[in-house]
C-alpha cells in the first residue's frame, strides 16, 4: 500500500466517530441553531422548504388542507432523515461526507420541528405593536425597580 492510498483510508470515519455522530443525532434539541434547508428533493420533487416555513409563520390562519400537506411533508422528511441516518450508520464515509450528512439530518429535524409547530398553530410572528408594547412594559418595570432600589438605599 503506498502513501497516497494510506491518506485516503485515513480520511474515512472510524467506528467511534460514526457512533459519536449517530448519538449526537439523538440528543435532545439537536436541531437548535441548525438552518432550515432552502430546498429539499423529496420523491423527485424539489420543495422550497425555507420559503414554505416562512409563509407558514407569516400566515394568520392555515387551512385544514394546508395542515394535511404540512403533515405529509413532515412524514416525507422523517423518511428521508431515517434513510440518511441509515447511510451514516452503515456506509463507509469520509469525515467530510459524514459531517455533511450529519448536518443535513439535523437541518431536516429542524424543519420537521418547525413544520409541526406551524401545523399546530404554535408558531406565529409577533405583531410589531405587541413587540413595542412588551418593550414599554419592560421599561416601566425597570423604572419601578430602580425607584424602589433608590428609596431603600437612601434610608
Amino acid at each position: 500500500m503506498n502513501e497516497e492510498e494510506s491518506v485516503k483510508l485515513d480520511d474515512y470515519i472510524s467506528m467511534e466517530e460514526r457512533e459519536h455522530l449517530l448519538n449526537g443525532l439523538h440528543r435532545y434539541l439537536i436541531w437548535v441553531g441548525e438552518k432550515v434547508p432552502d430546498e429539499v428533493l423529496v420523491n423527485g420533487k424539489n420543495i422550497k422548504l425555507h420559503e414554505l416555513i416562512w409563509r407558514c409563520i407569516h400566515n394568520k390562519e392555515i387551512s385544514e388542507e394546508e395542515k394535511a400537506r404540512l403533515l405529509e411533508l413532515v412524514n416525507l422528511l422523517e423518511t428521508k432523515s431515517k434513510q440518511d441516518e441509515e447511510v451514516l450508520s452503515k456506509t463507509p464515509l469520509t469525515r467530510e461526507e459524514a459531517k455533511r450528512l450529519y448536518n443535513e439530518i439535523a437541518s431536516f429535524i429542524r424543519a420537521i420541528m418547525d413544520l409541526r409547530e406551524c401545523e399546530a398553530g404554535r408558531v406565529k410572528l409577533k405583531e410589531p405593536r405587541d413587540e413595542i408594547k412588551q418593550k414599554v412594559d419592560d421599561a416601566r418595570r425597570w423604572i419601578g425597580f430602580l425607584k424602589n432600589v433608590g428609596k431603600k438605599n437612601s434610608l
